[in-house]
């Protein structure tokens, strides 16, 4: 089946990019900012050295955007252009490590990545993730050469590349963990007594002096704050685990998540230098976040990076055991499960009617945060010619914040729950006596605390703002005018 479908590997699976990025170029134009694309749009708005709760990159390269566009679909470019990118280097990194294997052993390996719905998902959204995946392989290429040349330059392009990921999330430093198995794994201990490595540090170290000299000057906040992350005070729970992983296999799907164990284990048994390098790159990511998936909840795209390295695995272990039914079945069953799932995604998308019933649509949160934003910037502005204080918008939680925020600046606003993150530094934290507006979205109006308005001595009746889709509430917002802070800290 794989040899009749791909006697031009590389063809094929440039094909298979391109009709993928042309879907979503269909789609990317015609919803709203999820509310971590509206928070990494804003870090380009606002542009520093470093941010509250992760690095620079995402915020720079969407900076670069900005001067020429700001809408939806323009600040979407870079993740198509990215999972693009990501896709060939997967391509030529299964090729290099896999000489001996057929060469569609690649197109699988891309395909096995592109049936995965959070990378379909990645390849359409600007998070931190999406840099990081194709800086991860390219450092993992440029490192399996390092170590089988000792070339210097190389191991310099591993420094440059470590640091570029750095500046992407904080989840690459797994890949000091990557060097050092892949050092000892492979056998190449010896290079430690060679200039290569001690050289590749401090060109990382240089990359990322951005992070540090931005929190030097912010008394460590992020660092502080990913340390929570890695250490809750909460004590290790098999349930949350086993959500988090079940969140993993839906996400992903069956192919990647099913098959990427088993291909995982199969690989431990054997001395390949190119399964073992893999595994250098999967293991850390995946372990540390099934881990840290007992203590919190953990976000399916956190462990992306994991998941990835797996697919050429998946590949070799799937052409190895194709003969077997149940191998072919489980195959052809996870492949409909994506395409299944990727179409719904697209077609609740592009669908020009709304089947759903009122404020109840799967999408809802991509619809109505422009319309509502620019009504409550119109309540703030009537409220400004009363007597009082300078009013202002407020959400309840970050997540609304990015959302207002993005799509009312440069209008300030404020979060009134008492965490102290990105948005205080920004806008500053609300003060009692203080009175605005308050955006709220549906999934909120029966939690007034929690949505902001409860948090206020007096507030008006609600505005309530819909966003239509085919004559049909897709989404549904309440716009309180609001008194009086409490205060919250």
């Amino acid at each position: 089946m794989f040899q009749s479908l791909a006697r031009h590997p590389w063809r094929s699976t440039l094909w298979l990019i391109a009709g993928l990025a042309l879907l979503h170029l269909l789609v990317i134009g015609r919803v709203e900012l999820t509310g971590d694309e509206a928070h990494y749009a804003l870090y380009g708005y606002y542009p520093d050295w470093s941010y509250f709760d992760h690095p620079p990159l995402v915020g720079w390269l969407n900076a670069l955007v900005l001067p020429f566009s700001s809408s939806d679909f323009a600040l979407r470019l870079w993740p198509i252009l990215l999972g693009t990118l990501t896709a060939i280097l997967l391509y030529g990194l299964t090729r290099e490590l896999f000489p001996e294997a057929p060469a569609h052993t690649a197109l699988l390996a891309v395909a096995i990545y592109q049936s995965g719905i959070l990378f379909q998902l990645l390849n359409m959204a600007m998070l931190p993730d999406t840099p990081l995946l194709p800086i991860a392989l390219g450092a993992t290429w440029l490192l399996y050469r390092a170590l089988h040349t000792g070339s210097v330059r190389a191991w310099l392009g591993v420094g440059l590349l470590f640091g570029l990921a750095g500046l992407a999330k904080y989840t690459a430093v797994t890949l000091v963990l990557t060097a050092l198995i892949a050092l000892f794994w492979l056998g190449r201990a010896q290079m430690l007594r060679t200039p290569g490595p001690w050289l590749a540090m401090p060109v990382a170290l240089l990359v990322i002096t951005p992070i540090l000299y931005w929190n030097a000057e912010h008394d460590w906040l992020s660092f502080a704050y990913q340390l929570g992350h890695g250490a809750p005070d909460r004590a290790w729970s098999s349930k949350r685990f086993l959500t988090a992983q079940a969140g993993q296999l839906i996400v992903y799907g069956p192919l990647i998540y099913g098959f990427g164990l088993a291909a995982l284990v199969s690989a431990l048994r054997r001395r390949h230098d190119g399964e073992r390098m893999l595994l250098a790159l999967a293991l850390p990511v995946l372990l540390l976040f099934a881990w840290n998936g007992g203590y919190e909840t953990t976000l399916p795209h956190w462990p992306a990076l994991g998941w990835l390295a797996l697919s050429p695995l998946i590949a070799r272990w799937l052409l190895a055991h194709w003969p077997a039914r149940g191998v072919r079945i489980g195959v052809w069953s996870s492949a409909a499960y994506s395409v299944a799932l990727v179409a719904v995604i697209h077609l609740l998308i592009l669908l020009p009617f709304n089947p759903f019933p009122p404020g109840r649509h799967p999408l809802g949160d991509l619809h109505g945060w422009r319309a509502s934003t620019e009504r409550a910037m119109a309540m703030r502005e009537a409220m400004a010619a009363t007597p009082g204080p300078a009013p202002r918008l407020y959400v309840g939680n970050w997540s609304i914040f990015s959302h207002v925020a993005w799509y009312g600046r440069p209008t300030p606003v404020q979060v009134t729950d008492s965490r102290f993150d990105q948005s205080d530094l920004w806008y500053g934290s609300p003060e009692p006596g203080d009175r605005g507006i308050v955006v709220v979205p549906e999934y909120y109006w029966d939690r007034p605390e929690t949505a902001g308005f409860g948090k206020f001595n007096r507030c008006a009746e609600p505005v309530q703002v819909e966003a239509m889709l085919g004559g049909v509430p897709a989404s549904r917002y309440r716009l309180y005018a609001c008194e009086d802070y409490r205060g919250s800290r």
